[in-house]
């Protein structure tokens, strides 16, 4: 050991011609190895990023597919993303290949982010192969006037895979979202937050939002129709909070008129979504008056469908 320490010493200082390639060439393993990420470009990415794919595709549906990109990890697992692809993505892949005997193919996915070579082959509309991502220099370039110049390969497949385009930066920029960061531009990407969903939320009365609550308003469905329903059943001064909520436990208003036909008329949301999560509703409450019932509060009602009196 002492012997390899010695002669390693004798390479790096004692030959000076050696010693600044030598070092560099040392400072680049040393950053793969330890894990700081290595920014490339173009060019370069395009030899390393690579993965397989998978197919399946179903004649019921014929004009998609569904696909599956897949990219070993370093802990020898795999990332993947998938999707129902239009068949017209799959670029020089003949339709009858795809459901023909084990058929050779090759063809394309052209992305704004970079172009998936793909080739393997299909079985009965089944296909497996490989693939490889050449990244847009055109992409690249615009990333980089933005802000974005040490964008890593993974970002580069991230983009690629889920479709981020320059046109929706800038839509995004227009609403008054400028200078995100990548992630928080590729999740409202992915959550198709858009121009159009920002101003529908300031149509329901909330001004300029932070992303990821745009993001859950977006994910938990809540649209103008939504929120003018609460109100057309007498909510008033709604949070998004209690938007969520009672979108979450399926508060409409029909269930809302049918509490205040029986009685109660001041009803408040986290009422109405206790009263739902214990089956109270109209139903039980014209059961509950016709056994003496009639003058129970919501907490009472509760507590008598716990107990299982209102038969």
């Amino acid at each position: 050991m002492h012997k390899f320490q010695n002669a390693t010493r004798q390479i790096l200082f004692g030959a000076k011609s050696l010693r600044p390639m030598l070092l560099l060439f040392g400072f680049i393993a040393l950053a793969g190895f330890v894990g700081f990420p290595i920014f490339v470009n173009a060019q370069e990415v395009a030899q390393k990023i690579e993965g397989e794919w998978n197919a399946r595709y179903d004649s019921a549906k014929p004009n998609e597919i569904y696909f599956m990109f897949q990219r070993r990890s370093g802990n020898n697992g795999f990332n993947m993303n998938s999707d129902n692809l239009p068949l017209t993505e799959l670029r020089g892949l003949a339709t009858g290949a795809i459901s023909a005997a084990k058929t050779d193919v090759s063809f394309n996915i052209v992305r704004e982010a970079g172009t998936f070579a793909c080739e393997g082959y299909f079985t009965n509309g089944k296909g497996t192969g490989f693939w490889t991502l050449t990244p847009s220099e055109k992409f690249v370039s615009a990333m980089r006037s933005r802000g974005y110049d040490n964008l890593t390969a993974d970002d580069l497949l991230r983009a690629a895979l889920n479709n981020l385009t320059i046109a929706f930066i800038e839509d995004l920029k227009s609403a008054g979202y400028d200078g995100l960061t990548f992630n928080e531009l590729m999740r409202a990407n992915n959550h198709e937050i858009n121009s159009a969903y920002i101003r529908a939320v300031k149509a329901m009365g909330f001004e300029r939002q932070p992303l990821e609550t745009l993001i859950r308003m977006h994910n938990h469905e809540i649209t103008a129709e939504f929120v003018n329903e609460m109100k057309s059943a007498g909510f008033k001064n709604l949070t998004i909070e209690n938007l969520i909520r009672l979108q979450n436990h399926e508060i409409t208003a029909s269930f809302i008129n049918d509490l205040k036909a029986e009685g109660f008329s001041d009803i408040s949301p986290e009422t109405a979504i206790r009263l739902k999560n214990h089956n109270i509703d109209r139903d039980f409450i014209r059961r509950a008056k016709a056994q003496g019932y009639g003058n129970a509060s919501p907490e009472e009602l509760i507590r008598l469908s716990n107990r299982g009196i209102v038969k």
